[in-house]
Formats: C-alpha cells, structure tokens, sequence
C-alpha cells in the first residue's frame, strides 16, 4: 500500500507539473482549441487511490495534500471551460449540470484527499515535538520544577485540545459546504425535471395542434369537393 500511494504521489506530482507547464503556454487557448467537448468531464485521477489514503511519512502526507489542493484548481478552470462551452448550446443548463455532477464529485474527493491529509500532518508534526521533548535532557530539580512542569503539561494539554477543536470546526465547514453543495444539487436535478416537464407538456400540446390542424384541412378538402 506504502509503495503504490509513493508511486502515485509522484506520478500525480509529475501530472500537475505538466498540465501547469501546458497551461501557461497556453493561456489564450479557447476550450475548442484544447478540444473539450461541452458538459462531459473525466472521472477524479484522485479515485480510488486517494479516496481514503493512510500516509506513512510527513512527506507523503504533505505531497498528497498538494496534490489535492491542484486537483481544485484544475476544477476551477473546468468549470470555467464548460460554463464558456455550455452557454453556445441550445439547453444550457442541462450541459451545466451534466458537467457539475461530475466535477461536484471530483470536488468533494479532492476535500477529503485535503482534509485526511491535513488530519495526518497534523499526527506526524504531534509525534515528531513529543520525541523531541523525550529527548531533550533532564534538568536537575529546582525549588519550584513541580509547578514549572505542572504549567508546562497544562500547556501542552490546552494546545492539544485547540488542535483537536480547530480539526472539529474544521471538518464542521467542509461537512457543510459538502451539504450545500449536495442541496444545490438537488435543487438543480429538480429544476431540471420541472423544465423536462413543461417541454414534455410543450411537446404534447404542439403535436395536439398539429393533429388539430391536420383534421381541420382534411375535412376542409372533402367539403369542397362536395
């Protein structure tokens, strides 16, 4: 597991390396010209290697972290490549949200790449201060060493608590905005079956008139033959 996140970190490094490269060069380059196709979007690379990673170093951890912090920007410049390609199309919104359900998806993956990567950090920075403080040496004991170390334990227990609420309030705000998006996802789907429904309705009333129409001149065209 160790080596195939290690190989896939830096298969993902040397990606975001390239696509940067490419996209500099081409920074007045329409979505037509790179070849995009209005509203379809790729799967995540992030799945399923990243979706719920154990790192064993502090360097994989922050490498992934990295990782998923460019998977967002490249979901930033596809949603705007698509928002550009989908207004020329005659259902607009439809392309719209063909391309959101999978960049929504690809989205929330990239946050808990951060998120998890940010929480394991976290541990491996906590480990590395406690065993440098079990190595540092000894001082002899002083008139007051009990109340220093009493205050010093009580320190470190009011700072560990801050991280462990920071994470709480932290994972708090990405659980909400995953939950906003997920609602404006739903309301989008639910804007999409009431437009479905009137053209449904649209169409059956068309195609009455024309049947309408289409007796009309029939019974037209016997009359005058009488």
């Amino acid at each position: 597991m160790r080596k195939k996140i290690t190989v896939g970190l830096v298969m993902m490094a040397l990606a975001t390396s390239v696509f940067a490269a490419a996209n500099e060069d081409a920074e007045f380059v329409t979505p037509e010209e790179l070849g995009w196709e209005a509203g379809v979007v790729a799967p995540s690379p992030l799945d399923p290697d990243y979706v719920d990673p154990e790192f064993k170093t502090l360097e994989e951890a922050e490498k992934a972290k990295a990782i998923g912090e460019a998977e967002l920007k490249r979901i930033q410049r596809l949603r705007e490549g698509h928002t550009y390609l989908c207004q020329k199309k005659v259902f607009v919104n439809d392309c719209i949200e063909r391309a959101e359900s999978v960049l929504y998806k690809r989205t929330r993956i990239a946050n808990q790449l951060i998120r998890n990567a940010d929480h394991q950090i976290r541990i491996f920075k906590s480990k590395e201060r406690r065993s440098q403080a079990a190595q540092e040496p000894s001082m002899p004991a002083q008139r007051g060493s009990v109340k220093s170390n009493d205050e010093k334990i009580a320190k470190q227990s009011a700072r560990q608590q801050q991280e462990q609420a920071n994470v709480a309030a932290y994972e708090a705000k990405l659980k909400a905005q995953d939950e906003r998006i997920a609602q404006l996802q739903k309301e989008a789907a639910e804007r999409k079956a009431k437009r479905e429904a009137r053209k449904a309705a649209y169409e059956a009333e068309r195609q009455k008139r024309e049947q309408a129409q289409k007796l009309q001149k029939e019974n037209s065209q016997k009359e005058g033959l009488f």
